[in-house]
């Protein structure tokens, strides 16, 4: 993604009116924006990531994700639900994160669905922590 042939710049401007002018060496992965070594990170797995407060919170969400999967997994092994504070046995699989919890911890949400012009609900039962990426 660029700006056109030969007028490619670095995405990022400081005060609305200065602009980085360094040459980009990759794009987003998230936005898709070009960006030039002091404005991005490179992850190893080969991922690249601008300096965007939207891109940032995106890679620290999905950073803090993978430690609270990695956790519950962990308290999974063992037989207890996959709640930080709970020991009671599982009972359920989360739909997003796929741990498991016990019947306090998994609650029903809905995603609404169109087919052949008709409104569907299709439910899912989801952790406290994963329950925040829906809406109902």
């Amino acid at each position: 993604m660029g700006l056109g042939p030969g007028r490619q710049a670095c995405w990022y401007v400081r005060y609305r009116i200065l602009r980085c002018r360094n040459t980009p060496v990759a794009v987003c992965v998230y936005c898709g924006r070009p960006f030039c070594r002091d404005h991005g990170r490179f992850l190893p797995n080969e991922a690249t990531v601008c300096t965007h407060p939207a891109c940032v919170r995106r890679l620290t969400e999905i950073e803090e994700f993978k430690v609270y999967k990695a956790a519950a997994q962990d308290r999974n092994l063992t037989g207890a639900c996959g709640h930080a504070s709970c020991s009671a046995p599982v009972w359920g699989q989360c739909s997003r994160c796929r741990n498991l919890f016990c019947e306090d911890h998994l609650s029903e949400v809905y995603e609404v669905y169109y087919q052949l012009g008709r409104r569907h609900r299709r439910y899912f039962s989801v952790c406290p922590y994963c329950r925040r990426f829906y809406k109902t």
